[in-house]
């Protein structure tokens, strides 16, 4: 079970906001000389790369602002009323997985460390509890949501996985890997199609027309160590896996048998680290996840940053690199808007809002 905190060290979470008239600190006066280039990067040597939205930032010297988009965007519709916020669940319960809820995005589901999954709304009301374990040793670590199947998906800490309708009536109930399950994923394409990730250091692809029990999965992609995530791209034509430590795997839906693409890239896990995930960008082919440099890694070098880190997701190419010098903690979460043109990074109790013209980059 979770260690409980101390209720005088809880902390709220917060957006890091950048006044644009407020002069940055530079890396060389944070850091040693060694960390002194904040975003960096090989560029892209293919022409179809040539309109991403991260093209320019190779050749900057200094870290991109963070801007206020979040806060912006709910004083336009709100006026200048207190910034909202939702009712802790408390010390234990932790959010593990959250997805708006595509027929109503005022609700989102939730699942959390306290044993429940739910859709609530943002007064901090419940609307629907989806899944309940009633008791302390099992929680649910992960969810995804498809508004086409209307169908709700949910793993917890001991393997289970529970299908749903948005009814909230449970369609099956199995357990279909040996330990906590990290990660799941429906297809943007093939709602039908699901993938299953888990510290027992498989991820399983399923279909879920034909689920029977553990052993109906279609196939199981085994990992050398305990697996983070597994998310599809936006066309679902590859799956995406992030290892607890230093691995990210690229598999094509043509032949799940062998991965297309290994990419060494240092994320080890620690107990009271929110899991690293790499994530796809909705519009084109980039791979970006948080680093958490280790000494052990092959080409770790002193004083390495905790940067946001962008591959080309055909060559594993590394782009670039994002850094903001005055939030050097460690980004585990990464999340683009649907046009792709902004980018949210969570670490710790706070959220980093990269934006494409606030960095400087060309449309």
């Amino acid at each position: 079970m979770a260690p409980r905190k101390r209720p005088e060290t809880r902390k709220t979470l917060e957006v890091v906001l950048r006044s644009r008239n407020k002069r940055s600190r530079s890396p060389r006066e944070l850091e040693p000389e060694a960390k002194k280039l904040c975003v960096k990067g090989s560029g892209s040597s293919r022409k179809s790369d040539s309109n991403c939205l991260w093209e320019g930032l190779a050749s900057r010297r200094v870290p991109p602002s963070c801007c206020s988009i979040i806060r912006a965007l709910h004083q336009h519709k709100l006026g200048k009323g207190a910034w909202p916020s939702l009712q802790q669940i408390g010390a234990g319960g932790s959010i593990t997985g959250m997805k708006f809820n595509p027929l109503n995005t005022d609700q989102f589901f939730a699942s959390s460390m306290e044993g429940t999954t739910r859709l609530q709304d943002f007064k901090g009301n419940t609307l629907r509890v989806f899944t309940t374990s009633d008791t302390c040793n099992i929680w649910f670590c992960s969810l995804d949501v498809s508004d086409k199947s209307r169908v709700v998906v949910t793993g917890d800490n001991v393997g289970n996985v529970v299908l749903l309708n948005m009814d909230g009536k449970e369609l099956w109930n199995l357990r279909m890997h040996k330990k906590k399950v990290t990660h799941v994923a429906l297809n943007p394409c093939c709602d039908w199609f699901l993938a299953t990730a888990s510290v027992d250091q498989t991820v399983k692809i399923w279909d879920l027309r034909q689920v029977r029990g553990k052993a109906s999965f279609l196939y199981s992609l085994p990992h050398r160590h305990p697996v983070n995530a597994a998310c599809f791209s936006p066309d679902g034509a590859r799956l995406l896996t992030t290892d607890q430590k230093s691995e990210i795997r690229v598999y094509s839906a043509s032949q799940w048998d062998c991965p297309l693409g290994l990419i060494p890239h240092p994320h080890r896990h620690f107990q009271h680290l929110t899991p690293i995930k790499a994530t796809w960008h909705p519009r084109y082919n980039l791979i970006v996840v948080g680093r958490y440099p280790d000494p052990n890694f092959k080409s770790c070098t002193p004083y390495e940053l905790r940067t946001v880190d962008v591959f080309d997701g055909n060559s594993g190419k590394m782009m670039c690199q994002l850094y903001d010098p005055e939030s050097s903690g460690i980004i585990s979460l990464n999340e683009f808007n649907p046009m792709g043109d902004t980018l949210a990074s969570a670490m710790g109790y706070h959220i980093l809002i990269w934006s494409q013209d606030e960095a400087g980059t060309r449309k």
